[in-house]
């Protein structure tokens, strides 16, 4: 989306149901609206100082896109459409000339913005979050303390819709990954899926040198080291992709700890990202139930009470997951990737009240770290 250009209009989302198949009356009528940048002086800074990475977002953007238009409107297709054809069309094509601004998504994806209008601005919103919490935090005419004002203003601007906003509270991994729904996408697309999870690296991983590094130098090295990193990760997919989705307290805990708020909105966010794409992969669900299916999960994230986990039990569960197995940390970053303790894919099991890891619902450990539990 084009934070520039977009024009907010309450009719927009209703728009887009025009073709829905008739008869379901929860598919019928959507009221939410979209919402524009809250103005502010560091609006698109980090586009201005940081252009190749703010440009890899948009390719970003444009992945997840086609990912859901592709899972809903060829079922039947081979996984080479997306495993062969479509990965490679994005990493040797889209993330290689990514495009200059922001894309509008329902260009790409137009049957499934049809299909799940009230999700696609969901992610929108976030999306939004994430962009400008980069524009404040690269801002070097902001002190600290003014960049903590101005993140905890975008949270409170971010919360005024919850419509839209995903929950501040941590979710358990089990919504993510074991619902009857479950694992179908990471299963039968393990490259596309570790693309995603790498997508979703670089995009908290970003946060972590521009938090911990003080001078304009250090951050464009950082800034730099983590877009290399990104790269490092598809070289030899899915050996060398995220084994498990990347957590914000474990691949950015500076920023995690500073604002935690953030962070657990962002976690929601691409775990939510994972829902969606097993919901639309599984044929298990059919697919005159997949709306529903979307809509429950969306109101999950959103609402503060399912699922939920105390603020302490996310931090230990994202240590206990390992950060080697989510390619690594984000600063400091050593030369080589890190080796994975488990299976790519694997589904560990916590307690949600500590966090504590109990064993491997999917998946098994193969050294390291993870070699005690099974």
């Amino acid at each position: 989306m084009s934070a520039r250009t977009r024009i907010v209009c309450p009719l927009t989302a209703l728009a887009l149901l025009a073709s829905v198949l008739p008869g379901r009356a929860e598919a019928q009528w959507v009221t939410t609206a979209e919402q524009m940048y809250l103005q502010a002086p560091h609006n698109w800074v980090f586009r201005d100082r940081y252009p190749a990475a703010d440009r890899l977002f948009n390719a970003f953007d444009y992945g997840h896109a086609i990912l859901y238009e592709l899972l809903w409107t060829r079922p039947d297709a081979p996984a080479s459409l997306l495993e062969t054809i479509e990965y490679d069309h994005l990493t040797t094509r889209v993330l290689k000339r990514p495009p200059r601004l922001p894309l509008e998504e329902r260009a790409i994806a137009v049957r499934y913005a049809q299909l799940a209008p009230e999700a696609l601005l969901m992610f929108e919103w976030a999306h939004l979050l994430h962009r400008q919490i980069y524009d404040v935090l690269a801002d070097a005419r902001l002190s600290p303390e003014a960049r903590d004002a101005e993140v905890a203003r975008l949270l409170a601007y971010y919360r005024s819709r919850p419509d839209l906003a995903f929950s501040a509270r941590p979710k358990s991994m089990a919504l993510m990954q074991e619902q009857p729904y479950s694992l179908a996408f990471r299963t039968r697309y393990p490259k596309f899926n570790g693309l995603i999870w790498g997508y979703h690296w670089m995009q908290v991983g970003l946060y972590e040198p521009l938090v911990v590094y003080g001078t304009a130098v250090e951050r464009s090295a950082g800034v730099l080291a983590t877009v290399d990193r990104f790269w490092l990760m598809l070289s030899d997919p899915p050996r060398t992709m995220p084994h498990v989705m990347p957590m914000t307290a474990a691949v950015a805990p500076t920023f995690a700890a500073r604002y935690p708020e953030a962070a657990i909105v962002f976690d929601n966010l691409h775990s939510m990202h994972d829902v969606i794409s097993d919901i639309l992969a599984n044929p298990a669900v059919p697919r005159e139930r997949k709306r529903a299916e979307i809509l429950r999960a969306a109101r999950l994230y959103r609402d503060d009470s399912s699922y939920v986990m105390p603020v302490a039990a996310w931090r230990t569960m994202a240590t206990e997951m390992g950060i080697e197995n989510m390619g690594g940390p984000a600063v400091n970053i050593p030369p080589t990737l890190p080796t994975p303790t488990v299976t790519y894919g694997a589904v560990m099991t916590h307690d949600d009240s500590t966090g504590k890891m109990t064993g491997f619902k999917h998946g098994s450990a193969v050294g390291g770290a993870h070699s005690g539990h099974h």
